[in-house]
């Protein structure tokens, strides 16, 4: 029996851990990212603020066309070593997108709470990959400012690719004293929403960890 998806903040699918070779990725990493600024405003109209201060980043891989859309400033370096077979294994894991960009973000201050410019589906939607969380504490969250009620996602082991209501709910991060986490952000829009809702709904039945309102 399916369920009202419009109040689930966030849901993290049974599916293989993405994972990476966390040697190899720290000396690459600080020699590729940049601090990630906004370049133009996005769907919601969002056009000021972003410029630098809150996450280093780099793009891993991306559609040529997309680059005349993209609404951040961040390096495109591509390397297959350590990410040919997380990249094709995201997009294979994503048939209800059409997957334009990959993008690694780390945050280095507090991220207020906030909607993306997308995707505006009022349920669990915004594909992300916790890819890497050395926290001393679990950062990411998720706000219904209605209720006033907050989700932490643990995704430090098991399963790290979520989903996450950006209609219905605010995203931010917490301010860490120790340690790095990098997130996979993945841009490109929803063209076969009733698969994913079917998606998630399955999930749900077989025991995929998820929370939101009551």
């Amino acid at each position: 029996m399916s369920m009202d998806l419009s109040t689930v903040a966030y849901i993290v699918p049974n599916l293989p851990r993405f994972e990476v070779d966390r040697d190899q990725l720290w000396s690459w990493w600080d020699s590729v990212t940049i601090p990630i600024i906004r370049l133009r405003e996005d769907s919601r109209g969002h056009s000021r603020g972003f410029d630098g201060e809150f996450w280093d980043g780099v793009t891993i891989w991306q559609r040529p066309e997309y680059q005349h859309n993209i609404v951040w400033k961040v390096n495109y370096c591509p390397n297959e070593e350590l990410f040919g077979n997380i990249t094709e294994r995201i997009i294979n894991s994503l048939p209800w997108f059409n997957v334009l960009g990959i993008t690694l973000w780390s945050h280095k201050t507090g991220i207020p709470p906030h909607r993306d410019g997308l995707p505006i589906d009022p349920f669990p939607s915004a594909p992300r990959i916790n890819l890497i969380d050395e926290c001393n504490r679990r950062s990411f969250y998720l706000l219904e400012k209605k209720k006033f009620k907050l989700f932490r996602p643990d995704l430090q082991q098991g399963p790290n690719l979520f989903f996450f209501n950006n209609q219905n709910f605010e995203h931010g991060a917490s301010v860490v004293t120790s340690g790095r986490k990098i997130l996979i952000r993945i841009d490109g829009p929803l063209i076969n929403p009733e698969g994913l809702r079917e998606f998630i709904n399955t999930e749900i039945s077989s025991g995929a960890k998820y929370e939101g309102l009551e």
